[in-house]
């Protein structure tokens, strides 16, 4: 059996385990010659945003390519293509369906690691996506060794 990863799609938050996640995707892609998909989901922001106004989303979506942008910047993304991709929903049926319908190998992400009370009453994204998804699903946890290339 010979293991292909070309396309790998991170989940981006941009937590300190969504960029250990976003290193693990680099360093994967530099091994198997691929490229990496940043997905960040915007989730309804009816729930955050003080107002409705189409403004104050197009300023947040601005925000927020500001940062993925930052992101490839900061973790050395050199040598590797990385797309940026913004998707408005719930994260986990967003992750899922992009992976699915861009036909990618592998999807990388981190994980809080949520406590048993608040995992019961929250849920867990990675988990969701763990059970749903088409391909391989690599989850990073916070505390986890980094990954280092011989």
């Amino acid at each position: 059996m010979s293991l292909e990863v070309k396309k790998i799609l991170v989940a981006v938050d941009f937590s300190e385990t969504s960029n250990k996640a976003f290193d693990y995707a680099l360093s994967l892609a530099r091994v198997f010659e691929g490229e990496v998909i940043a997905l960040h989901v915007l989730e309804d922001p009816i729930l955050y945003a003080p107002t409705t106004d189409q403004s104050y989303r197009e300023a947040y979506e601005r925000t927020v390519q500001g940062k993925l942008d930052e992101l490839t910047g900061r973790h050395g993304a050199e040598g590797v293509k990385v797309e940026l991709v913004t998707r408005q929903g719930s994260p986990f049926h967003e992750v899922v369906e992009y992976a699915k319908a861009e036909h990618c190998d592998m999807i990388v992400m981190g994980t809080l690691g949520l406590g048993p009370i608040q995992h019961m009453l929250l849920g867990s994204v990675a988990e969701k996506v763990v059970r749903k998804a088409h391909c391989p699903v690599l989850v990073v946890r916070p505390d986890e060794h980094e990954f280092v290339a011989p």
